[in-house]
């Protein structure tokens, strides 16, 4: 939606000064712009609409200032969104139109700026865009309602235009998050984001948009990839912090037809960042943050589960190792390091040697016993359908 304050926030404007009181105008709609360059015929003033913002130096009046207020009067009972004068005929408003004004809460003001044609201009580029913009935020709503796979990858490709095996988001806000500071951003993260696309022969295609109070970025490769955290995925981190300061969350790369957890992995990871102060959150490093968010949903909330195993099944893969089932058996025992030695035959001190290998690969080297058992009852409860008779067994 494009406001009154999203118009006067326009670099047309050399100055622009509020005629009369009138509070609460900055969050008025402005569906289009018009003007008012000639006296409407037999004083018929319907052709303007309610939404518009209205630009006139009242030339007309110059001979008769009686015209100007019956034109104003005529405006604001019309509900156009604002009014702006070049002050040609008039530097200031009767008593009739400041009440008026304030009553109907249709700011009235005066301005100094560049010739009127590019005024319109600038404003008619700006509710355009707010068209196209509100088009796709409508279509990544779609993208977040529940939906199957391939209508997910559609619907991605509607909104960017950009196809692959794998797809990888990134949502991004300024650190101070006001109208233009984020449209300024996004521009540079577009940019940059083009330039990391263009670099790799491995990406398929890259876009940008604004997303309500948000940048997503998109990012699809063209075939899916070899291990769980690729080396693409610090690379993309590293290209996004040259943006400026910035505030970023960066979902994990996954399939196409899971571009709407990417989305939300990505927004996930962005909230983190906001709380903990950090610059750029990788979903790929978050761990109870990650099952938070993915209560709202049970596929997120199964895809979380299936990266902390996938990471430790690698690790097995790579070292010959036992890692995976000591953390299902870990899981199963509650945090109960003897209950697992014995169900894993194994010594306790075995286990323990696990557990701290196990705290390793997922990032954990700070964590205690009790929040490693924490995180992996968490895991269990997607990916173990042993756990629930488990944990019935200790009621």
């Amino acid at each position: 939606m494009v406001t009154v304050a999203d118009v006067l926030a326009l670099p047309v404007f050399d100055n622009v000064s509020l005629a009369a009181p009138c509070e609460g105008f900055e969050g008025r709609e402005v569906i289009n712009c018009g003007t008012l360059d000639y006296e409407p015929f037999f004083h018929d003033y319907h052709a303007f609409v309610p939404g518009e913002f209205i630009f006139t130096t009242l030339g007309f009046a110059q001979m008769h200032p009686e015209l100007a207020e019956e034109a104003l009067l005529a405006l604001i009972e019309h509900g156009v969104a604002a009014i702006a004068i070049k002050p040609v005929a008039i530097g200031e408003l009767s008593e009739r139109v400041r009440e008026a004004s304030a009553a109907a809460k249709v700011p009235v003001f005066f301005y100094d700026g560049r010739y009127m044609e590019r005024v319109l201009a600038s404003v008619m580029t700006l509710i355009d865009e707010e068209a196209v913009n509100s088009e796709r935020n409508r279509l990544i709503d779609q993208v977040l309602a529940p939906s199957d796979e391939r209508h997910v990858a559609n619907l991605i490709f509607s909104i960017s235009g950009i196809a692959g095996a794998t797809v990888q988001c990134l949502a991004i806000q300024p650190l101070v998050l006001e109208t233009a500071t984020l449209r300024a951003l996004h521009g540079v993260v577009r940019n940059v984001v083009e330039d990391y696309g263009r670099r790799f022969d491995e990406v398929g295609g890259t876009f940008t948009c604004v997303y309500d109070d948000m940048i997503l970025a998109f990012v699809s490769f063209k075939r899916p990839p070899q291990s769980v955290i690729t080396i693409l995925e610090a690379d993309l981190a590293a290209n996004i912090s040259q943006a400026g300061p910035l505030l970023c969350g960066l979902s994990q790369e996954l399939p196409m037809g899971e571009g709407d957890l990417a989305i939300r992995q990505a927004q996930a990871a962005l909230a983190t960042a906001q709380l903990d102060d950090s610059n750029i959150v990788r979903w790929t490093a978050l761990r109870f943050d990650a099952f938070l968010a993915a209560a709202t949903s049970d596929r997120l909330f199964s895809r979380t589960a299936v990266l902390i195993m996938d990471l430790l099944k690698e690790h097995d893969a790579a070292h010959d190792g036992e890692l995976a089932p000591t953390a299902l058996a870990y899981a199963r025992a509650l945090g109960e390091v003897r209950t697992a030695a014995e169900e894993l035959f194994q010594h306790p001190n075995t286990v323990r040697y696990r557990l701290r290998k196990i705290k390793e690969v997922l990032g954990m080297g700070d964590a205690t016993d009790r929040e490693l058992a924490a995180i992996l009852t968490l895991t269990a409860l997607a990916v173990d359908n042993r756990f629930r008779d488990s944990f019935d067994s200790y009621q």
